[in-house]
């Protein structure tokens, strides 16, 4: 499994109106499918006459870009996002969603057997609580997404294409060549801890009956499952589950976009799905309707987009009505999660 990975917008935190919208995407695809996905951003790049430099939405006309939606949506990869609105992100709320994360990995420290395990715990914990709010709302997004991804590519792609489970190639949009951004740092050092800490609080879902053996070494197997988890969880003891940071630890590399044809169509629906939010496109509708086609269903009927707040309000109460409208042609017209034969399968929760 191929995951390009890239955003678009500021994750400011500065007080500002609704519709400030910053977005994390990933493309996730079988990599038998890259020979597919590089040439619709070729025959892209041949219509606004780039030759083969990378190009950004603002130099394609909408009719261009609208193809090459409804051309991605004929291939098998899918496409993930979260994106978060600052007018709902008071630094308030910011700090004290940082606090508790920082308290939820303190407390796993007397789990810890080792000395050495418990001191990079405890350090882990101090550098967390030192990021700056910006990059905490950033990072916070890029662990939803992820976990998104664990999950819900997982899920997807077992019924319908089970052996791209077998590896995971996490594809990051790396910002300055000569050396790694504060974010890149930030990635790599907290996101274990930080997707464990979710995990644990809202367990990921597996489902009976399908086949999951070609993922068969990122899984804990009974019995096996660490002990600092069962101190935490003792209802664990006896059950398997997903190791999620080894899953996202297995191949990733923050790599140039100009290298990587992937994360170049990511940072073109990274823009795409803002614009979206926003209500930018002179046909949003037509847009929603071909982002949903490279969307897959959520559990409950929720937006295939996640919109996450830090604020204590419900985001999508708060929502102005043309952008509930269009998560609304999404949710609607997304691919399904379930095929047909399947549909009676029950999940399973598994951390």
């Amino acid at each position: 499994m191929e995951i390009s990975i890239d955003e678009s917008g500021s994750f400011t935190t500065h007080a500002t109106d609704e519709g400030a919208w910053s977005v994390v995407v990933a493309y996730v695809t079988p990599e038998t499918e890259k020979r597919n996905y590089r040439n619709i951003l070729q025959r892209l790049k041949i219509k606004v006459k780039a030759g083969c430099n990378e190009i950004k939405l603002h130099q394609i006309d909408e009719p261009d870009y609208f193809a090459f939606l409804a051309e991605l949506g004929k291939l098998k990869g899918v496409l993930f996002a979260v994106a978060t609105d600052s007018a709902f992100n008071h630094i308030d709320f910011i700090n004290k969603h940082k606090e508790n994360h920082v308290k939820t990995i303190i407390s796993g420290i007397p789990g810890m057997k080792y000395e050495e395990g418990k001191l990079g715990l405890k350090k882990l914990a101090e550098e967390l609580s030192k990021t700056s709010p910006q990059l905490y709302v950033q990072l916070t997004c890029q662990v939803l997404l992820i976990l998104k991804i664990i999950e819900n590519a997982v899920n997807y792609f077992v019924q319908r294409n089970h052996n791209t489970l077998s590896s995971f190639k996490w594809r990051v949009d790396q910002k300055d060549p000569n050396f790694k951004t504060d974010f890149e740092n930030a990635l790599e050092k907290f996101t274990p801890a930080l997707l464990q800490t979710f995990s644990l609080e809202s367990p990921l879902g597996l489902f009976h009956g399908f086949n999951y053996t070609k993922m068969k070494d990122f899984f804990y197997m009974p019995g096996n499952i660490p002990d600092f988890l069962i101190e935490r969880k003792p209802e664990l003891l006896n059950e398997s589950g997903l190791n999620i940071q080894k899953i996202f630890r297995d191949d990733i590399k923050f790599i140039d976009s100009k290298d990587h044809d992937g994360v170049q169509i990511a940072d073109l629906l990274a823009s795409g799905v803002r614009r979206l939010l926003k209500g930018g496109f002179i046909n949003n509708n037509k847009a929603a309707l071909l982002f949903a086609n490279l969307m897959v269903q959520e559990k409950n009927s929720s937006s295939p987009i996640l919109l996450t707040s830090f604020d204590d309000r419900k985001i999508n109460l708060d929502l102005p009505l043309y952008t509930s409208k269009l998560i609304n042609l999404v949710i609607k017209n997304c691919r399904p999660m379930l095929l047909r034969e399947k549909s009676k399968i029950m999940p399973r929760k598994l951390f």
